[in-house]
């Protein structure tokens, strides 16, 4: 982030955020999936020393505000920007296609017979108390999410993402969120045949 983005470049108070600053402006950061997480790191834990509320501790109630405002927003934007899902989601947002409003699904017909499949190899391994067979469903889950993010990226890669694709990538995320929860659900699952 340019100093002048959070300090004024004449006498170099803090500075509210812009109107319309989003996650990757506020981290100083293109507007793209394709992030490199160390610089993300990077930039989050030098702006954080920069903005922290107790640099200005001293300082007027408003410039303590600000500070205060502008920490949060920083973590915020780490934090959604940091996870590939997140930032996927988030930039389609910005495009005009919140993934996971109230009520909106993208469903996809040929996920559906799959996510049965799944439910099923998990409901017969949880009650058989195999956990390596729910340690493996969790492995193959895991497998899937990081050929999909790869997917993603190619997916935002393409020109077309804005326009035409917004609506695949977002199946995609769905499918993604599916996917972790089979994780979490098989790692659950096996835990407990192992504790018994």
């Amino acid at each position: 982030m340019p100093d002048g983005a959070a300090f004024c470049p004449a006498c170099g108070r803090i500075q509210p955020p812009g109107p319309g600053e989003d996650h990757f402006a506020t981290l100083g950061l293109p507007r793209e999936f394709a992030l490199d997480p160390g610089e993300l790191d990077r930039r989050f834990r030098e702006l954080s020393r920069r903005l922290h509320p107790d640099r200005f501790a001293r300082a007027e109630p408003r410039e303590r505000r600000i500070s205060l405002d502008r920490a949060t927003r920083l973590n915020d934007a780490h934090r959604a920007l940091r996870d590939w899902r997140a930032r996927a989601a988030y930039l389609l947002r910005i495009a005009g296609t919140d993934v996971f409003a109230e009520g909106r699904t993208f469903a996809d017909p040929d996920f559906l017979e799959e996510q049965l499949e799944w439910r099923e190899q998990l409901a017969l391994a949880n009650a058989d108390g195999d956990a390596d067979r729910l340690d493996a469903i969790a492995r193959d889950a895991r497998e899937r999410l990081r050929r999909l993010e790869e997917d993603v990226a190619r997916r935002f890669a393409d020109e077309r993402w804005y326009s035409d694709l917004n609506v695949d990538i977002a199946r995609r995320l769905s499918r993604a969120r599916y996917y972790d929860n089979i994780v979490a659900d098989a790692e659950r699952a096996s835990a407990a045949a192992r504790s018994r």
